[in-house]
């Protein structure tokens, strides 16, 4: 376990010190104070506020740089990996142990969110870690200390990330189907905290639904729901970020990945995968996909970055599956992982948006151009005053003789 933990340390180590990219930087400046109280910047957040406060506890301490921005995150990547790791023991002993630690310590999508200093990985960690106790209640429901656990865990990943409670509603669903008094009431008092937090939901529901009415085009950007939103939550899922300018390379990577993933599934016979508890946790785990792409026919949230958090029950099914297979089944699949994530690596067109170097280069008393003003946070964070920033309509007198316009999100 110390060995997959060091690795999963070293792959999540490599680039995590690029630029913030916009919404990072929005992040920074909000929990810097430059953007009003915290709270009420919380309020105004699509998101539960828990990252929020994690984020202002590390931050007061360790500083705004970089690093300390995506610490959180980071800590958090590798305690998926122990959780992950600690379920496949649970589930099989130590060869799936060993095989869910290196597929999730090698995932290149859960390692990207292990260098970004927003709430994705560290709602992932949350989730892992409640499985992890709530599938230890399930067989030891005398030891009340997994119960507390449980709650405590859930509780988290409740106030981290609002697409996490369609999982909460799955696993009170089959609490209620395995008619486990314990569980069920578990679920409910970890759902009841979140009463304190359904004035900000519904204030969030109402914006949501005018901006859907009002630009349906800016819906389908931010979390419309489509089989090609489905598709690419596997995909992502398995090759991380990258992506193939030719569609037809990029298809047909995606397909023969498909078919080696369904060979491999095959191993697990359909019967055994429906009446064993560890299965039947795994797909309530997943049921997480279908529940919140129904949601977003309504109200557009899903994207592959927010249902994030069931990446690890796929590799967990991954694992089981592959335990019934020759060992270069494994290796294969964590070599195609390995494989995506040095392709991410050498190439920066896929990594996050370079604003440090585009100060750095140009200097601090250039005067910048966006689209929009909304979208300054970057360079804000990165020590260019606010009068230096407009907009190509403004009608200023500029100071500055040079003028560096950024075609940021400028079709939108």
């Amino acid at each position: 376990m110390v060995y997959i933990l060091g690795l999963a340390l070293i792959l999540r180590l490599v680039l995590i010190n690029q630029s913030l990219w916009l919404d990072e930087a929005i992040e920074a400046l909000a929990l810097m104070g430059r953007m009003g109280p915290l709270l009420t910047y919380a309020l105004a957040d699509f998101q539960p506020p828990f990252y929020h406060l994690i984020g202002w506890l590390w931050t007061s301490m360790a500083g705004y740089s970089e690093l300390a921005l995506r610490t959180p995150s980071l800590l958090a990547g590798l305690g998926t990996v122990y959780f992950a790791a600690r379920l496949g023991k649970e589930f099989g002993g130590k060869k799936i142990m060993y095989l869910a630690g290196l597929l999730t310590a090698t995932n290149p999508l859960l390692i990207y969110y292990s260098q970004e200093g927003r709430t994705y990985g560290l709602t992932t960690f949350f989730v892992t870690a409640a499985i992890y106790y709530f599938y230890k209640v399930l067989t030891n429901p005398k030891n009340k200390l997994f119960t507390i656990y449980y709650v405590l865990f859930t509780v988290a990943f409740l106030w981290t990330s609002y697409l996490s409670w369609f999982l909460h509603l799955a696993l009170f669903v089959y609490a209620l189907f395995l008619r486990r008094r314990d569980l069920i009431i578990s679920q409910i008092l970890a759902g009841l905290t979140l009463i304190f937090w359904l004035p900000s939901l519904i204030s969030s529901l109402g914006i949501g639904l005018n901006t859907v009415a009002s630009s349906p085009e800016w819906g389908s950007i931010v979390g419309g729901i489509s089989l090609k939103a489905l598709a690419l939550t596997w995909v992502k899922a398995n090759i991380g970020r990258i992506s193939i300018e030719s569609d037809l390379l990029y298809g047909t990577v995606a397909v023969s990945l498909l078919s080696l993933h369904i060979f491999v599934l095959s191993r697990i016979k359909l019967k055994s995968y429906l009446s064993n508890k560890n299965y039947q946790l795994l797909l309530v785990w997943l049921s997480a996909v279908p529940i919140a792409a129904a949601a977003s026919l309504i109200l557009p949230v899903y994207s592959y970055t927010r249902i994030m958090f069931v990446v690890p029950a796929y590799l967990l099914v991954l694992a089981l599956a592959l335990s019934h297979t020759r060992l270069r089944y494994a290796a294969l699949i964590i070599s195609l992982q390995l494989l995506s994530l040095g392709y991410f690596w050498v190439n920066p067109e896929f990594h996050r948006e370079g604003w440090r170097e585009v100060v750095r280069d140009h200097g601090r008393g250039a005067t910048y151009a966006l689209p929009s003003r909304a979208q300054n946070a970057p360079l804000l964070y990165y020590g260019v005053p606010r009068s230096q920033i407009i907009e190509p309509k403004t009608n200023v007198e500029l100071k500055s003789k040079s003028i560096i316009y950024i075609k940021y999100a400028e079709e939108v």
